[in-house]
Parts: structure tokens; sequence; C-alpha cells
């Protein structure tokens, strides 16, 4: 591997770092509205071409753009109201009517109500403060958002997921005696094992298969696709690292008709920026350079060592912090996968990592005899003889939970939930 760029950092105190840091930590996706701004003020930079994301949209999580949108109707710019599609805002709006909500007051407080209900279809907000707002009572308003149970999507409006599955109840026609099973078994959703010889748990376990979670799960913007800034790739036996070119924004630089001191000046800090895009290219690239030495056995397969940013930082002569701002929110494509760089550093316990502690964790619990799960004792036991290190027992019910593995207790729920 050679390194195609080279930018040394003695070349950073003449530079502007006020521009240089922002522009080093702000994510590629980002990177051509940050240079947009910088440009805007200099008339001897433009931005020639950058890429285009997409599916980009603005996140419908405001019922106030909803509104917006409806009092500006000619306005095409809000990319997440579509005609082909209703937004969840505008499906909330259309059902604020009698009977429902048959008075002035009741329809002024359900809007209210919407503006603080997130993009997921959860409340956000507090009755008081739609009390104050709308010059009632917390009660009052209590009593009206109790009235989104019987509003589309199903469960919206809801404080929390437990309440968002009781709203959706009301969707299924339940007898008493399965209502009663379901509503206990949702309020203690994390002790359901208790439940499990119930002889209604086979009609409980149907119901609780179709309630939704988010519940406005169907109107959710898809997440912003993440664009790699590298590719390491392999050509041959070698590994080759590709800076993603494509993506970049393109500066030009052009001398405006003027020769005065804001013309000279406005002309240094365009063929400035211009060497701080390169700059940023090259940290990037020298750091891939460094996590491929670190870590070149996780690229030909294998798990992750141990690494800290202080020693990617004294590789390169950078201070910590400087690495820190250069990974955020940065990827690199591999050939096992789509990585951010942050994912290459990884704490240890001895000489081993908990990245593959972690993953050997996950094999245990995976390949687990599910008629007798490992407890969190026997897979601290496990753990400690095959990597021979010394372990607390609630680092193992620490990594379990980063890991979502569930408890011993739930997960022999879970697989006993399966067989039914």
């Amino acid at each position: 591997m050679q390194t195609t760029l080279s930018y040394k950092q003695k070349q950073l105190p003449r530079l502007s770092m006020q521009t240089w840091l922002p522009l080093l930590q702000c994510s590629l996706n980002d990177l051509e509205k940050h240079l947009q701004v910088i440009t805007n003020e200099n008339p001897c930079l433009e931005v020639k071409s950058g890429f285009e994301q997409a599916n980009a949209g603005v996140g419908g999580t405001a019922y106030g753009a909803f509104q917006n949108y409806v009092s500006n109707a000619s306005s095409d710019q809000i990319e997440w109201l579509s005609i082909s599609s209703t937004s969840l805002y505008e499906k909330l709006d259309e059902q604020i009517v009698a009977p429902l909500f048959p008075t002035p007051i009741s329809q002024k407080i359900a809007r209210q109500i919407i503006y603080y209900i997130n993009d997921e279809g959860y409340f956000e907000g507090s009755v008081e403060e739609v009390a104050e707002q709308c010059d009632t009572d917390a009660h009052t308003v209590e009593r009206v958002r109790q009235r989104f149970a019987h509003l589309e999507p199903s469960g919206v409006g809801a404080v929390d997921y437990k309440e968002s599955f009781l709203f959706q109840l009301s969707d299924h026609d339940l007898d008493d005696e399965l209502s009663i099973l379901l509503g206990a078994m949702i309020l203690q959703f994390d002790k359901m094992e208790k439940f499990i010889n119930h002889p209604r748990l086979h009609d409980a376990k149907h119901v609780l298969q179709h309630l939704r979670n988010p519940p406005a799960l169907e109107y959710m913007e898809p997440e912003a696709q993440i664009t790699p800034d590298l590719f390491v790739e392999f050509a041959g036996s070698e590994l080759n690292i590709r800076i993603n070119h494509a993506f970049y924004p393109d500066l030009q630089v052009n001398m405006i008709d003027k020769y005065d001191n804001f013309a000279k000046q406005k002309f240094k800090e365009a063929r400035e920026l211009v060497k701080l895009l390169d700059l940023r290219k090259a940290t990037l690239y020298n750091v891939a350079l460094v996590l491929i030495e670190k870590q070149y056995t996780f690229f030909m397969g294998g798990e992750l060592k141990p690494l800290r940013l202080q020693d990617v930082a004294d590789e390169l002569g950078f201070n910590e912090s400087t690495i820190s701002r250069a990974i955020a929110d940065k990827y690199i494509q591999t050939e096992r996968g789509l990585y951010a760089f942050k994912d290459f550093f990884s704490n240890s316990i001895g000489e081993v990592s908990t990245s593959e502690i972690k993953h050997f964790l996950k094999r245990l619990v995976s390949s687990e005899n599910k008629d007798d799960p490992f407890s969190d004792k026997t897979l601290h036991e496990m753990i400690e003889e095959r990597f021979g290190v010394k372990m607390v027992r609630r680092v193992i019910a620490k990594y379990r939970q980063e890991l979502d593995v569930p408890s011993y207790k739930e997960r022999l729920f879970l697989y006993k939930l399966e067989l039914l």
C-alpha cells in the first residue's frame, strides 16, 4: 500500500484552524452543505458539483411543518410531503373531527397534542403544557389524549410502547379473559415469563405478534443512506484504500473583478479552503492506513485487536482530539461490510479486545440449548476460560445488554414461546 496523499501536521498552523476543524469533523453526507455556507460568504469560491443523496428528504417530525405546508400550498420544497402519499400529520389532522372530537375546544386540544407527537408516533410533551396553551386543565387534556387510542395509525399519541400496545388492543375483538391477560402481559412486559403456563398464552401471542412498535412505523422516513468516505478492497493479495472522490464537492476558485484588500483576502481564503479539503482527504486516508496496519487481522476475516485513539494519534503525530474529530460520522466500506471508523477502536481486558469477547458471547448464546440457556454465571465462566482473563460477572451482564441479548429468564420464555 502506498500513500498517494501526504500532508504534514506542520502545515496546520498556517491554515485556519477555525475552518479546518469543522471541515474535518463534518460527515461526508453533510460536507457539501457545510461548504456551501462558506462559499456563500466568499465571492471567489464556487461549488461546482457534489453528491446527491438518494431518497433524501426532510423528516416529518413536526406538526408545525405540516401546518406550514397547508397554509403555503404553493411551496414544493417540503420533500417529505409528496402528492403520492399521506404524511402522519395529514392523517392525524383529518381525523380531528366529530364525533370523537365534537367541540371546538376538544379539536383545539387534539391539534395541540399533535404538535408534540414525534415521527415515531409517540407523545413527548406534557399535558400540563398543552393545558396552559389551550387555557384549560391537565385532566381535560388527558381525556382528549386518551381518545387518540381510536385514531389511525393505531397506537399513536401514546407516551411509550406499553401504552401504545394498550391503545392497539382496541383494534382486536377480545373476550374479557384474553383482554385482561394481554393488559397484564403488556404492563409487565419485562416479566412475561410469569405467564408461560397461562391457558390462553397461545391466543395472547397471536395478538402480540400483530402489535406495531413504533406505532407510526409505516409513516416514518427511511433512514438516510450512509455514504462511505473510503473503500478498502483486495487487489490480489493486497489491501488497497480508495477515497470516495465521487461524493466530494468540487471547489473552483475564481478571481473577482476587484484588486482591493477584500478581494485579495477572499482569494487567499478560497485557495486555503481547497487545501483544507485535500488535507481532510489525506487525514482520513492516513487514519485508514494505520487502522489497516493495526487491525489487519480483522480485514483478513479475524477479530478486532485492542486499539485506542491515542495509538493512532501517536502514529500520525496528531492530538487525540484531532483523531476523534476525524473519525466522527465517517465510514469505511470493506469486503466484510460497512463500518464506522470508531468501530475499529476497542478497549481491552488483558490482551483481549472487548469486541472479541462480545463476539464470543454472542456466539455462545446463538448456539445454546434452548431448553437450558446459559446463565450470566455460566457465560462468565466460559469467557474467562476461553480467553484466560479475570472479569467480574456484572461486566458480562453489561456486554449482554449492549448486544441486546435478553437475560436467561427472558430467553427461556422467548424460546418456549416459539414452540407454541
